[in-house]
């Protein structure tokens, strides 16, 4: 099974690369790695998809929510505690 490795747009600051493989089943499957500011902060597991590139744009998606849910929004405002939170600062 050959392994492609490409990388996958995400914003500045952030890493993205897509190992993708046809499977013996003829479908295609693979996992990505997304990394900020040169630290590894998500694997992503790609199961089954019909062709090489739905496996791509689904990659892409997943990485793209993931990025936008540990990304700071705008206006963080606080949380029950009266503290204020931040995506990604658990």
């Amino acid at each position: 099974m050959d392994i492609v490795r490409l990388d996958i747009r995400v914003p500045e600051g952030w890493n993205c690369w897509f190992a993708l493989a046809l499977t013996p089943h003829g479908t295609y499957a693979g996992f990505a790695e997304l990394s900020h500011q040169g630290i590894a902060r998500c694997a992503l597991v790609i199961t089954r998809q019909l062709s090489s590139d739905a496996a791509v744009r689904r990659a892409t998606a997943r990485a793209e929510h993931f990025v936008r849910q540990w990304m700071p929004q705008r206006s963080p405002g606080p949380d029950i505690s009266g503290s204020t939170t931040v995506p990604g600062n658990a």
